[in-house]
């Protein structure tokens, strides 16, 4: 069964700061996922990542099976 969210080896940095590092998810269609953490912990960061809001720096973000491509419509 394909993952409606899938995330695999998603990396983002700001700097030197890692804020997310080699990121595995996968989430079924239905399920609730909650993320807390620290502030600081990458919550922000994982969800925009997965919005398309950020650029992963390493890994993709998977909708449906299907890669999500931050650079689509330019």
């Amino acid at each position: 069964m394909t993952a409606r969210i899938e995330l695999r080896g998603v990396t983002k940095r700001f700097g030197d700061l890692v804020a997310l590092d080699a990121i595995d998810l996968a989430i079924q269609t239905g399920e609730v996922v909650v993320l807390i953490g620290p502030s600081g912990s990458g919550k922000s960061t994982l969800l925009r990542c997965i919005n398309a809001l950020e650029i992963p720096d390493a890994g993709t973000v998977l909708l449906d099976g299907q890669e999500v491509d931050p650079h689509r419509g330019d």
